[in-house]
C-alpha cells in the first residue's frame, strides 16, 4: 500500500514508550513526528474518507514492518499486535504525527529474563528515542545495542542521533523483582 505522505513531508523524530509487566505483557507506544510546510495532513483531516484510508495504509505499512522483525521474549518468537493507529497534530498543522499502539507478551523465566529484536540495520534519518518500563525494582543486566543508552533503577533510555546505525540485534537482559 502506498501512503499519502508527499515527498515534502519529512520525518523529524521518532519516540517509543514500551511497558513492560511482570508477566511479559508489553505494550509499546511508537510516534513518528513530520514536518509538513505544504499542510499535506491538514488536507488529508478534513476529508474523513483520505484520513480513514491513510490511518489504514499506515497500520498496514507498520504491520509488514513488524512482521519482519523477529521479536524474542525468552528465545520464543512473539507476535505483535497493532491496537490503535492515529494521526494527530504536535499544536500546527505543519507537524503533524503518527501513533501506534503495539501489544505482545511472552513467557517469564524465573531469574534472568531476555527481550530480544533483529531487524535490518540502518542509518537513522532522524533523532530517535526510546523508553523502557520495567516494574519497580527490576534489575536491567545486560543492553546490547548499536545505539546509546543508560540505566536508571528500572528504567531504560535509548536513543540514537541522525545519521546514527540503529536495528540489527538488540537485546535486553534483566531480572524482575522477586516476590514475597
Amino acid at each position: 500500500m502506498v501512503s499519502f505522505v508527499s515527498s515534502k513531508v519529512q520525518p523529524l523524530f521518532a519516540s517509543a514508550v514500551f511497558t513492560i509487566t511482570k508477566d511479559c505483557e508489553i505494550h509499546q507506544v511508537l510516534v513518528y513526528d513530520y514536518a509538513d510546510p505544504e499542510g499535506t495532513y491538514k488536507a488529508l483531516v478534513e476529508d474523513k474518507t483520505a484520513f480513514r484510508n491513510e490511518v489504514s495504509t499506515l497500520r498496514w505499512n507498520m504491520t509488514e514492518f513488524l512482521d519482519a522483525e523477529k521479536v524474542y521474549i525468552n528465545d520464543q518468537r512473539v507476535t505483535q499486535e497493532i491496537l490503535h493507529v492515529d494521526i494527530g497534530f504536535r499544536g500546527s498543522y505543519d507537524i503533524p504525527y503518527f501513533q501506534w499502539v503495539i501489544h505482545f507478551e511472552g513467557i517469564t523465566r524465573d531469574g534472568v529474563n531476555s527481550l530480544k529484536s533483529i531487524v535490518d540495520e540502518e542509518t537513522t534519518e532522524y533523532d530517535l528515542e526510546v523508553l523502557y518500563l520495567f516494574p519497580t525494582g527490576t534489575e536491567i543486566i545486560e543492553v546490547k545495542t548499536p545505539m546509546e543508552y543508560k540505566i536508571q533503577d528500572s528504567l531504560l533510555f535509548v536513543w540514537a542521533r541522525e545519521g546514527d546505525k540503529v536495528g540489527g540485534y538488540e537485546e535486553v537482559l534483566f531480572r524482575f523483582p522477586s516476590s514475597k
